[in-house]
């Protein structure tokens, strides 16, 4: 209970001051060794941010640059869901998801919002609708009998550009669960893939143990918070490739205080299968026409396996 403005609480006692003695030898190297590690780790940690900064930047600078038109035949996008809440967040459509048989879903990464998202003018290859129609035409292709369609899935809020929320996994570990409740959603009868491009491949990472997916394809990752396939905890085919000029390759496989992604998915060591990159160029080129990434994504979305 509060005391009334003008009521003071009684003095207490206080006892004699004593003596401490000073501190020992061992105490006080202990203490020092503490603190000189703490300094460490912090130098550690803003060091990484740094390379992780200096080494994505070129990425996003090029995927924001990657703006030649492409013009690719398709359906129009249908809105499955929309909300204003954070930078404003998106899922669309294309083809009938109702009556599709194979359904891939396409995660984005930074940059991106509902605005950017819905505007489709002038729109290059990085634009995650030009990517959802080529891959769309090329899962047509593969298996011309059998309905498909291809959701852009952004319903979470991706880091603006390359600053300490791209080093970090709080915009992911966020927006999984979402990610895992729609894929819950789609039809029993589909068979859904999962296609994850850069920090997408986080979030997609912190989903993998509830996704209900039979492959989860990684391009052009800055790693997936796990340091082996397994650690993902996911009964899906995991898939992983990067383009040899892909410059998020400078991206220092680690992490520290809570920056960076951990382990190189594409690296033998983590367990992951190889994706084909063939033909695909830069960080945005793994849903080109022509490229062997493509093929294998398509492959792969229609019960195939990559040639």
């Amino acid at each position: 209970m509060d005391r009334p403005a003008h009521e003071h609480p009684a003095p207490t006692h206080r006892p004699a001051p004593t003596h401490r003695p000073a501190p020992t030898g061992r105490a006080s190297a202990a203490g020092r060794r503490s603190r000189r590690t703490l300094r460490e780790r912090l130098v550690l940690a803003g060091a990484v941010l740094l390379t992780l900064v200096a080494g994505a930047a070129p990425a996003v600078a090029q995927s924001v640059s990657d703006g030649v038109p492409v013009d690719v035949v398709g359906p129009q996008a249908t809105v499955l869901s929309a909300d204003a809440g954070g930078q404003g967040r998106i899922v669309e459509a294309f083809g009938d998801v109702r009556r599709a048989r194979n359904i891939a879903v396409i995660v984005p990464g930074v940059g991106w919002n509902a605005e950017l998202l819905r505007d489709e003018q002038g729109a290059g290859r990085r634009h995650p609708a030009v990517q959802a129609r080529s891959l769309l035409a090329e899962m047509q292709r593969s298996s011309p009998q059998t309905p498909a369609a291809v959701v852009v899935w952004l319903d979470y809020d991706p880091p603006a550009g390359i600053d300490p929320d791209a080093a970090r996994s709080d915009r992911a570990v966020e927006g999984a669960p979402r990610l895992v409740s729609f894929i819950d959603h789609l039809p029993r009868s589909g068979r859904v893939s999962v296609v994850c491009h850069s920090y997408g491949s986080v979030v997609c990472a912190h989903a993998a143990p509830h996704l209900r997916v039979s492959d989860l394809v990684a391009v052009g990752s800055p790693g997936m918070d796990v340091w082996s396939r397994s650690a993902l905890r996911t009964r899906a085919e995991v898939w992983a490739g990067i383009a040899p000029d892909d410059p998020i390759a400078l991206v220092p496989h680690t992490r520290v205080e809570g920056f960076g992604h951990a382990a190189d998915p594409t690296s033998a060591a983590f367990g992951a299968h190889s994706l084909p990159v063939g033909g695909a160029h830069g960080h945005n080129g793994y849903l080109v026409a022509g490229t062997d990434s493509l093929q294998a994504i398509a492959s792969l979305a229609t019960g195939g396996r990559p040639r």
